[in-house]
């Protein structure tokens, strides 16, 4: 590798580990393809005798938090979706995923402190769940970051709908389910809308709500089987649904939110996705850092437990 990438991407490590904001120069800045461990510079005679090792730390998501609500708002009156800072937040979520070491991955997630955040704390969550996922399945790093991105954005049409309709504690009437039922194509529209290439980003928001067997919204007026990518990020999508306080119910627990996946399995969700994800989650809920505000630090994560074979 060249003197101009090490050194891109020493600068891209220390802005995301110091959480120091992002300049649009960095915003800017070319994707790097070197990965951690041992470095050095093409023509040196010398390598590092060992792997770099990966700092631990504690850190905070409030940036990104404050981020993606920016993000909302210039969408909601009509502006761009700038997509130099939904990246941004990917890769921090990507670092904050891998914070003790490539082999000690946590979930650094959100948790709801007002009703109306709604929308930005699941689209965050989300976005961890799917690169999750997507790591365990084994994808490159390149369509885990991409999954993130359209993990980010799946739920970018509920801006459209009125908070009151979002936040409401009850039944909604019949006028108000069929305004949610609008929001993923509404989404869909408004990335198609954009200057952006987000035609993957385009598909999940426009699918995700869409089950195997054909339900879901929106309805299908002809049966087709949907994107494998807009099939990872329902199950996410689901799982944080139900694992998340609503103003209408509690949060459903760890235990009974798996066996609604595994009675949905092959009805709602792709029967691979869903076992996998349940045997992920499984593995990693211990690992879990839950943020009660967002501007507080996550904790470190504990040490992995010893992966074990079969569904």
């Amino acid at each position: 590798m060249g003197r101009e990438d090490f050194e891109g991407f020493l600068e891209e490590v220390l802005a995301r580990l110091t959480l120091s904001a992002i300049s649009n120069e960095a915003r800017q800045m070319r994707r790097s393809s070197i990965r951690f461990g041992a470095v050095g510079l093409k023509g040196e005679t010398e390598l590092a005798p060992e792997p770099l090792p990966t700092a631990t730390i504690s850190f905070s998501l409030g940036e990104e938090v404050d981020t993606i609500r920016w993000l909302q708002s210039e969408v909601q009156t009509g502006g761009a979706l700038h997509l130099a800072e939904a990246e941004a937040v990917v890769r921090s979520l990507a670092v904050a995923m891998h914070g003790g070491g490539a082999r000690e991955i946590m979930l650094p997630l959100l948790q709801l402190k007002e009703f109306d955040q709604y929308t930005t704390t699941q689209s965050m969550n989300v976005a961890v769940r799917a690169m999750a996922l997507a790591e365990f399945l084994g994808l490159s790093a390149g369509d885990v970051r991409t999954l993130g991105i359209a993990g980010l954005l799946h739920d970018i049409g509920k801006i459209k709908i009125p908070i009151e309709v979002l936040t409401k504690p009850g039944k909604l009437t019949d006028e108000e389910r069929a305004l949610m039922n609008e929001h993923p194509a509404a989404g869909a529209r408004l990335l198609l809308e954009g200057a952006e290439d987000l035609d993957l980003a385009v598909v999940v928001a426009y699918e995700h709500h869409i089950m195997i067997n054909g339900g879901g919204d929106p309805v299908l007026h002809y049966a087709r089987d949907c994107h494998q990518a807009s099939k990872l990020v329902h199950v996410c999508d689901v799982y944080d649904a139900l694992r998340t306080r609503r103003p209408y119910r509690e949060a459903w627990s760890f235990d009974k939110t798996l066996g609604y996946l595994e009675e949905r399995k092959g009805l709602e969700f792709d029967p691979e996705l869903c076992s996998t994800f349940t045997r992920m989650m499984r593995h990693w809920e211990p690992q879990v850092a839950v943020l009660s505000d967002a501007h507080m630090p996550v904790p470190a994560p504990a040490a992995p437990k010893t992966e074990q074979t079969g569904v």
